[in-house]
């Protein structure tokens, strides 16, 4: 009854225009707010940012998983000890399963091999032999290694486990199927079968594009891994996410307005289907928060102006009739001192940020093409476009976020400037900062 009192209330706040409306369901929820929420009867560019929360649960018990480690185990892996930390890694990830847990570990080279097939964890003493054996040789497939963990997880997969393949590498894939495209497609179709993949790149030497795209598609993490000595730390950072999943394979549903052009969601992946557009949004953690922009243009009007209608859905330990919802609306106004006036100056902070993480993009995409000076020009322009916020008053809501994103632009540029003999770790590092920075993973 409790339950069914929440989503009437909001469903009253729904219908309440031009209020934006925040749905709930099991704790979880998302709600959707313009920076303009008066606009010109001419119409213009809006900026929609969605956030999504998930409540903080105090429980020991966990979900049991279902887990599969994917690991390089070709030639590069020996150089500066990474085979060594990675045993160790996996040696300490195994000692945190519990005997409700199902396990399973594929190594590839240009061969894959099932080392462990997926099973309920029983002799964790037999599983570090088995770890303790693994030595580096050959080249990399990374698709068939890939492929073969997300069948091992599919074998028990269900909505009772959290089901996670974790893909380590240090290298460029360079055997089997080697097409980014290709690849994330493989991602993606598991993903609807509620599998995730997260994606750990060691080194300098692998192909952060294809493993940031991997994790996207997959809908799990990435992480850039420079030393080596860090993926202990990194396999116990992923384990505790996981031990806090609440829902898997969430994904945003936008309806807009007729008339309302939806521009980019900003940089996330999605795809237009008819008269809505979906965002794939991955796994959702105990307290995990989610932010994102979409960019949209609004038509010309009167009067009050449902623009959108979003829906959160996902797959949880049972099947939901009722999932979180927002509404967003805008009144038009031909007068500009009543528009600035209700102008919304931290949700437009947030959309400038987010606009600078589009040229940061645009930076690496430089980088990869070799061009260096290119780069340069997009990361100030990034500075200068935070620097020139209408948001950035000091009194702002939003100022020192805008302030902290341009102490990052500003260390962005250094590193670049620092970065002339070898521009590997550079591209590297910006890159995973800022797709930390998009998913509020600081």
């Amino acid at each position: 009854m409790k339950t069914k009192i929440i989503f009437f209330l909001a469903a009253l706040a729904i219908a309440s225009i031009p209020a934006i409306a925040a749905g709930v369901h099991q704790g979880i929820t998302i709600d959707g707010k313009l920076n303009c929420p008066t606009i010109s009867t001419l119409g213009g560019r809006a900026y929609l940012h969605i956030t999504i929360e998930a409540p903080s649960i105090a429980s020991s018990k966990r979900r049991p998983m279902n887990l599969a480690v994917v690991l390089d185990r070709s030639g590069s892996m020996g150089d500066q000890a990474k085979m060594e930390y990675a045993r160790k890694a996996l040696s300490s990830l195994i000692d945190q399963l519990s005997e409700g847990d199902i396990f399973s570990l594929v190594i590839y080279d240009d061969v894959v091999e099932v080392l462990h097939r997926a099973q309920r964890v029983g002799n964790t003493d037999r599983l570090r032999g088995l770890v303790e054996r693994v030595s580096p040789r050959g080249s990399t497939n990374l698709c068939g290694g890939m492929i073969e963990g997300f069948r091992q997880v599919e074998r028990h997969a269900g909505k009772e486990f959290v089901n996670r393949v974790i893909l380590l590498s240090d290298g460029l894939a360079n055997q089997g199927v080697t097409d980014p495209h290709e690849l994330n497609r493989i991602a993606r179709r598991y993903r609807g079968k509620s599998i995730s993949l997260t994606t750990m790149g060691v080194g300098v030497d692998y192909n952060e594009n294809l493993m940031v795209g991997l994790s996207e598609s997959g809908g799990g993490s990435y992480y850039f891994i420079e030393s080596p000595r860090t993926l202990a730390s990194i396999m116990r950072r992923e384990f505790n996410l996981l031990s806090s999943v609440v829902a898997q394979n969430a994904r945003i549903e936008l309806r807009p307005a007729r008339g309302v052009r939806l521009v980019d969601v900003i940089g996330y992946e999605h795809k237009i289907e008819g008269d809505r557009l979906e965002i794939p949004v991955g796994d959702l953690y105990a307290g995990d928060r989610q932010e994102l922009t979409v960019e949209l243009d609004i038509p010309e009007g009167s009067g009050t102006f449902t623009v959108v209608r979003g829906f959160l859905r996902y797959e949880g330990t049972g099947f939901f009739e009722n999932f979180p919802t927002f509404a967003a609306a805008v009144h038009y106004s031909s007068d500009m001192a009543v528009i600035e006036k209700h102008w919304d100056r931290e949700i437009q902070a947030k959309a400038d940020i987010a606009l600078s993480t589009r040229k940061v993009e645009q930076a690496m995409q430089a980088m990869d093409r070799g061009d260096m000076e290119e780069a340069a020009v997009e990361l100030k322009a990034a500075e200068t476009m935070i620097a020139a916020s209408i948001a950035g008053a000091p009194s702002g809501a939003g100022a020192g976020a805008l302030q902290q994103q341009r102490s990052r632009l500003e260390q962005y540029q250094q590193m670049l400037k620092d970065s002339v003999d070898d521009g590997r770790r550079a591209k590297k590092a910006i890159q995973y900062e800022n797709y930390r920075m998009l998913r509020n993973k600081q």
